[in-house]
């Protein structure tokens, strides 16, 4: 599988950048400064995206969310 980093899991990274990823078959790795983002997508591995102009929502499968300063990934 293909992999993509992300820097920033903020709305527009995860809600639109790390969903469209997702969807065109990436395994999507964010890199994130905030630990309590880090550990619940990584607790959850999933997170919900809504579609504020529908009525619609979307999960993205997991991912994983890293902390920049690890080096393992």
């Amino acid at each position: 599988m293909k992999k993509a980093i992300q820097f920033g899991a903020g709305n527009i990274g995860r809600g639109f950048i790390g969903a469209v990823l997702e969807q065109a078959g990436y395994h999507v790795v964010f890199a994130d400064v905030n630990e309590q983002v880090v550990a619940r997508i990584n607790s959850d591995r999933a997170y919900t995206v809504q579609i504020m102009d529908t009525v619609c929502e979307e999960t993205v499968s997991y991912t994983h969310l890293t902390l920049p300063t690890n080096r393992e990934v």
